[in-house]
């Protein structure tokens, strides 16, 4: 009994079985038998098998009606005797040591029940396009539920498993070996890969079957199956009866469709029946850039050109990409997501292309520059990307690649390649480098070797004078794609030298009209934000220091009503915060010193029977009167606390943000006394003040000119033997404390908890604070890598597709713990950058902490916990969706709020360094020139009018950027622009693509400190 069985389904194969069946003659292993299905031929199929049959007892012929390859495959099936079963098409071939191979992995592997080699095609016999390696699946059944993973023929299966699961389904006209493979996966079938391409298929045009909308149902309805159950199985692996989870769906639909789509085009036909087909949504998480891929292998696939294949199949197929484009951007949720599928193929095309011939691939240019020859100025209408191959004589040096704004200049090109590649040039005699035939600096078409230029060099003053300059020799640029179109076998008409000057001018005026409406939006929104953020004063000024000893002062602050906004979230929280420490009790007696205009006394009032409210301005008692409920039990009057005596005994005194304006610590003893002595015995004093650098100067506080703050003002309090600190609950920006009287020297444990200041801090508090106490961390003396951390949320809200970029504030808080524990100390981006341009280094165990998308919880969650453990943070922001929310997530669910600007205003001076984060949050990749110098300049000039302040970085969205991007991004002024690339900041690095390591939900400790050192 033979070992393997070969079974070949043959339907009208005359022109190939015979090269089908002598491929197994060859086999160096001989044990085999070889059954043939003629499946209804009406050719010579039949009388070649008869043939072989009679020449080889090892074959059999088997007849049958036309039934399809499924049924004739199961008909070969069931008169196969071996252990190991081959499925060969009759237009395919194995090489000779393939049996051989698969059988002894058969022995080393004897678990496996399917082992599968690599497979190519072959064309008039040589190997063709791309060959497909054996991979190892490390989980068969969700890849096979995504894809199909290898050809029929390149599989050898143990023929008992394919009797457990029935064989082919006869439904399954196509696709129906995928389906198998599913259904293997499923049962629990073990996978193995062999190494080698040891199975070929014969390819010639018209090869790939033209009935994609069948290929695309069936192959559709494996992938539903695999993310579902399958009632065909009857004993599946039980953690797979299910299927896999169906967020996976949309990502397999759309690879398999797209693959189709690009098969489609390649054949010349529209895709737009397919596409429809499709009922799953594009995911919002769709890879333009694998797409691309799967798109190109189509398009060759399908069109199965001539060598070379590119440029030559671009012309073919480039007229079916606008469509394309405009389909994949109506219905994707990703904006601009089918324009960046396109820019992605056209690259991915570029890239196939040689670098020493000039080509244009629909937006992309290749353009060869040879040093030896003079480097001159390119006019390219409808270019958007330039790709410069530098070559040396025969040597490619390298590639820089540059986005355009249908021109670039030489100069630019010898600047980018002095800081490149340190190469000098002499300048030339004449600039404007006219050519014989009477046209300016343009390529010729016959020479393999043109000259090109690059972006401009570096300009740090809004957007580049160096941009300026290249715009100035551009002809309608804003309108060239649709003029040059989607490329053409010609290249673009070379432009007169008399035409420069009227070029120059419609550059230059298109291009300030860019930069004047974007700073035109960033003004108008900066001036309705000063109309809307009120001026109250909340504190006094930094460098203010008035007699606070005496009634006049008081009565001229109070002339105004409210004159510190007292009714601000700030204060309410504070106020909050110091009920809360008066625990359940109630009290008989209570006085309220420096009761201003009654905020916090309306509030105290339903805890206290009867409550004397007292303030040094009669004014302001007046007022706190007036405004007072009529049947509220509570007496006002003028108290001067320094000269008046307090009366009592009390069973609840409070006095809160007032005791640091008395001049020195005589006069606050002589307040102490006094407070301790109207206290009866187990009464409670109870005061809020705001943290001072005069008592803990490396410390987050107030810079005011006074001799102590909460921590002076508690320590005299506590000092005084009648008195015992009982609860105190800290901010990083003021204390609450509450004191008890006790007998002469008692003591109480006290109770200390860490409680958060209110956010947005008022603009005016946010603006006196000195965080940190304005340290600054010091240079090293060599430079120690700094690694830059990367959140979205801190949140316990949102979707769960989203999960995995969100930290609960748990988590959050106990890795800020966690880096405080361990030593380590945050930098602002500010210090970075310093590091960088003033050579100085950052010292062990320093760190930036970085947020994208400024959802609200930034500032209710993160901020607060970055604030209570001492570390500074960057947030960058998509300065078109501010106030709004981040509808680039509405796909899955509703999407998270974002700050507004006056929110963002007050975040920007609470130990946050915002940055820009493009102006819609859209890849920047997918943009034409001018929507992407909007994206940059705009975001940048909006942050900066409406924020009052310098912006110098950008967080590219989604991490989608390259060189040319980040050239663009230091045109527009950026020092700094950071990426999504994991690994830490090291003294070499490129400042405009700064690595980042992202934190994901689920982290564990050990995973957390790696990300520090990696």
């Amino acid at each position: 009994m033979p070992m393997v069985s070969i079974i070949t389904p043959a339907h009208e194969a005359e022109t190939t079985i015979s090269s089908t069946l002598e491929s197994l003659i060859a086999q160096s292993h001989a044990d085999w038998e070889c059954v043939i299905i003629d499946d209804g031929s009406t050719d010579r199929t039949a009388e070649i098998a008869d043939r072989f049959a009679a020449r080889d007892t090892r074959f059999r012929v088997l007849r049958q009606e036309q039934s399809g390859v499924s049924a004739a495959r199961n008909a070969g099936l069931a008169q196969a005797k071996g252990d190991w079963v081959v499925f060969l098409d009759s237009d395919d071939a194995l090489a000779p040591f393939h049996l051989e191979t698969m059988l002894n992995h058969t022995r080393a592997l004897p678990q496996a029940d399917i082992l599968h080699c690599g497979w190519r095609r072959l064309k008039d016999g040589a190997p063709w396009w791309q060959s497909h390696p054996a991979v190892k699946m490390d989980n068969p059944f969700a890849e096979t539920a995504r894809y199909c993973p290898f050809a029929i023929h390149a599989a050898l299966l143990r023929r008992s498993r394919l009797a457990e699961i029935g064989g082919f389904d006869p439904e399954m006209t196509m696709c129906e070996d995928w389906d198998l493979w599913q259904r293997l996966a499923r049962a629990g079938a073990e996978f193995a890969p062999v190494e080698g391409l040891m199975a070929d298929v014969s390819v010639e045009a018209g090869s790939l079957s033209s009935n994609r909308v069948k290929h695309l149902d069936f192959g559709l309805k494996v992938i539903r199956r695999g993310h579902h159950s399958d009632p065909r199985i009857a004993y599946p692996v039980p953690a797979l009866a299910q299927g896999i989870t169906q967020a996976a769906l949309g990502t397999a639909c759309w690879y398999l469709a797209t693959w189709l789509v690009g098969a489609t085009i390649g054949q010349g036909d529209n895709p737009g029946e397919l596409l429809d087909r499709v009922a799953e949504p594009i995911p919002p998480d769709a890879d333009a850039y694998a797409l691309s891929a799967i798109m190109m292998d189509g398009i060759v696939v399908g069109a199965f050109p001539g060598e070379p294949i590119w440029p030559g199949l671009w012309s073919k197929i480039q007229d079916k990409l606008p469509d394309l484009e405009a389909w994949f951007n109506r219905h994707s949720p990703q904006e601009a997501f089918g324009s960046l599928l396109v820019r992605a193929l056209e690259r991915k095309i570029a890239d196939q292309l040689p670098t020493d011939v000039p080509a244009t691939i629909g937006t992309t240019r290749i353009q060869p520059i040879d040093l030896d020859r003079p480097i001159v100025d390119l006019i390219l209408p409808g270019i958007e990307r330039l790709r410069c191959c530098i070559w040396r004589g025969p040597t490619l040096l390298g590639q820089l690649e540059f986005v355009v704004f249908g021109a670039i200049e030489a100069d630019a090109i010898r600047n980018r390649l002095r800081m490149m590649f340190g190469l000098e040039f002499d300048d030339p005699t004449d600039p404007t480098a006219v050519a014989e035939d009477g046209f300016v600096n343009l390529p010729d078409q016959d020479d393999g070797r043109v000259a090109a230029a690059s972006m401009a060099a570096p300009s740090h003053r809004g957007v580049a004078q160096r941009v300026l300059k290249l715009m100035a020799k551009i002809s309608y640029w804003a309108e060239a794609k649709t003029v040059a179109g989607w490329g053409s076998k010609e290249e673009p008409a070379p432009t007169p030298v008399d035409s420069i000057l009227g070029v120059a001018h419609a550059g230059r005026a298109e291009f300030d009209r860019i930069v004047e409406e974007e700073s035109q939006r960033a003004v108008a929104a900066s001036a309705q934000m000063l109309k809307e953020t009120p001026s109250k004063k909340t504190g006094p000024a930094g460098d203010e220091v008035p007699r606070y000893d005496t009634e006049a002062y008081w009565e001229e602050l109070f002339s105004q009503v409210d004159p510190w906004d007292y009714r601000n979230n700030y204060e309410t929280v504070k106020y909050l915060q110091t009920l809360s420490v008066l625990d359940d009790r109630r009290f008989s007696n209570g006085l309220e010193l420096a009761c201003a205009e009654g905020t916090f006394t309306r509030m105290l009032a339903s805890r206290v029977d009867n409550l004397l409210a007292t303030d040094i301005s009669a004014s302001a008692v007046a007022r706190a009167a007036s405004l007072q409920d009529d049947d509220s039990a509570v007496a006002y009057r003028q108290l001067d606390l320094l000269r008046d005596e307090l009366e009592g005994p009390y069973d609840l005194i409070v006095c809160s943000e007032v005791l640091y304006y008395f001049e020195n610590r005589e006069k606050l003893r002589q307040i102490v006394d006094k407070i301790a002595g109207s206290l009866r015995p187990g009464g409670w004093f109870v005061t809020a003040h705001a943290n001072l650098l005069v008592d803990m100067p490396n410390e987050t506080g107030f810079g005011w000119p006074h001799e102590f703050g909460a921590v002076g003002i508690g320590e005299m309090f506590d000092q005084h033997p009648d008195l015992t600190l009982s609860v105190e609950a800290r901010s990083p920006l003021y204390r609450i404390q509450r004191f008890e009287k006790v007998e002469h020297g008692g003591f109480l444990e006290p109770t200390r908890v860490e409680v958060n200041t209110a956010q947005p801090l008022p603009l005016q508090v946010a603006s006196q604070v000195r965080w940190r106490g304005g340290q600054v961390v010091e240079a090293a003396a060599d430079w120690n890598d700094v690694p830059i951390l990367m959140y979205h949320q801190v949140s316990d809200d949102g979707a769960e597709q989203l999960a995995r970029y969100r930290q609960s504030p748990e988590a959050f808080e106990a890795q800020l713990a966690f880096l405080r524990d361990a030593g380590w100390r945050g930098m602002t981006l500010d210090r970075l950058l310093a590091c960088f341009d003033e050579g100085a280094k950052p010292p062990e165990k320093t760190l930036v902490l970085t947020f994208d998308d400024a959802t609200r919880d930034f500032m209710t969650h993160a901020l607060p916990l970055l604030h209570r453990y001492g570390f500074p943070s960057s947030l960058f922001v998509p300065t078109g969706r501010v106030g709004g929310s981040a509808i680039w997530d509405s796909a899955y669910g509703s999407p998270a709020p974002l700050l507004t600007w006056e929110e963002l205003a007050a975040v920007a001076k609470s130990d946050v360094t915002l940055g820009a984060h493009g102006v819609r949050h859209v890849r920047l990749s997918a943009l034409a020139p001018e929507s992407l110098l909007r994206e940059l300049a705009g975001s940048k000039a909006m942050l900066e009018k409406c924020l009052g302040r310098e912006v110098l970085a950008i967080a590219y969205p989604y991490g989608d950027f390259d060189p040319a991007i980040r050239d663009i991004a230091e045109q527009c002024g950026y020092r700094i622009g950071l990426s999504c690339v994991g690994g830490a900041v090291r003294a070499d690095a490129d400042k405009l693509a700064l690595k980042r390591q992202e934190v994901f939900r689920g982290i564990t400790q050990s995973e957390f400190a790696n990300l520090l050192v990696s």
